[in-house]
């Protein structure tokens, strides 16, 4: 808070570069094709404070504007390992963790936790750690890519009431129908989630609009409870907006840095949380179950139904998570081969 800032504190400031070997430092590593770049490596305890990337760019004319932003947003995964543990507890495409969503197409957006700014990204969430923590961008591509990353740290007096920041991605799609019960994140252990951003694309006509999309109910089950503890009726609601996703609006705590309504429909959102983080000691689960909507309208269901006897209905969710948790890594899902990661849509309808 403002009031804390003239508060003096004994804390030991520091920083890390990574990426331009090019003029005063030419020992630091490159983002080169197929390869991991060491941002930071920092001995604790201290907790890192900003995390700064530089947009990336191919300059290859034979790829569309669009595939170079995919690339570039979906092909370098940043990764933080904390305590010399051999799984990372971040494990996420840049762009996807920036809220850059559907592949590099979100607006300039700025919160107090990340911010896509002019050709570069920023994360703000502070990342306490015991013992150590290394910051790696890894760049599966097959361009040589510039770049200069940072990381601002403090030094700090550990305190066992301090949880580890971690955050995962996923891609994946499905059929949505009248009977859709989908899951989609899972947390073991105690922490608190602070956050989601999830890109969302569909080139169903019948889901213009994100049309039905919207309308499943969110409902988050925490420490193995069989109700939802929470169950928001409506994806939009869930994020802070009403009666749908209709135009950008790019706030401090949550925002639609992305709505684009024709087919194929495209949609970035994000939400951010702070007093009001959920918080969970033994587990805490996500699900989206659209079951119970527009049961009475006869001509709805049977228009649904019939869509998923054609194959249709393919909608393709990109999901980030943050949060914090007592200890360090995370079984992150499989990272999909990068041509998967890339695609403007995942699993387009016939």
């Amino acid at each position: 808070m403002i009031k804390d800032i003239a508060r003096l504190k004994d804390r030991e400031f520091g920083a890390s570069n990574g990426g331009w070997a090019y003029d005063a430092y030419p020992e630091l590593e490159k983002l080169d094709a197929g390869s991991s770049m060491k941002v930071a490596e920092i001995k604790g305890p201290a907790v890192i404070t900003n995390i700064h990337s530089t947009q990336h760019f191919i300059g290859d004319d034979s790829l569309s504007q669009d595939e170079r932003k995919a690339l570039c947003t979906r092909g370098v995964i940043l990764e933080i390992y904390y305590n010399d543990a051999k799984t990372p507890s971040v494990q996420v495409p840049i762009g996807d963790f920036f809220g850059d969503g559907c592949c590099g197409k979100a607006e300039h957006f700025s919160t107090p936790f990340i911010e896509k700014a002019p050709e570069s990204y920023n994360c703000f969430i502070p990342m306490p750690f015991e013992v150590s923590a290394k910051v790696v961008l890894r760049n599966d591509t097959k361009y040589n890519l510039g770049n200069y990353s940072f990381v601002e740290f403090e030094k700090i007096h550990w305190k066992d009431d301090l949880g580890y920041f971690h955050a995962t991605w996923k891609r994946f799609a499905f059929q949505l129908h009248g009977r859709t019960d989908q899951h989609f994140f899972h947390i073991d252990g105690q922490g608190h989630l602070i956050g989601r951003a999830w890109s969302v694309c569909t080139d169903e006509p019948f889901f213009k609009q994100f049309y039905f999309i919207m309308e499943g109910n969110n409902e988050i089950r925490i420490d193995g409870e069989d109700e939802p503890r929470a169950d928001y009726l409506g994806t939009e609601d869930s994020f802070g907006f009403s009666w749908g996703f209709n135009k950008t609006f790019n706030g401090v705590y949550n925002g639609m840095n992305l709505v684009r309504h024709e087919t194929p429909s495209m949609l970035s959102i994000y939400r951010f949380r702070d007093l009001n983080a959920i918080r969970f000691n033994k587990s805490l689960d996500l699900r989206i179950d659209w079951s119970h909507e527009w049961l009475g309208s006869v001509d709805f269901q049977k228009a649904i139904a019939e869509l998923y006897e054609k194959d249709h209905g393919w909608v393709d969710y990109a999901t980030t998570y943050y949060w914090y948790q007592k200890t360090v890594g995370y079984a992150h899902s499989p990272l999909m081969p990068l041509e998967e990661r890339a695609k403007p849509i995942l699993h387009p309808n016939p």
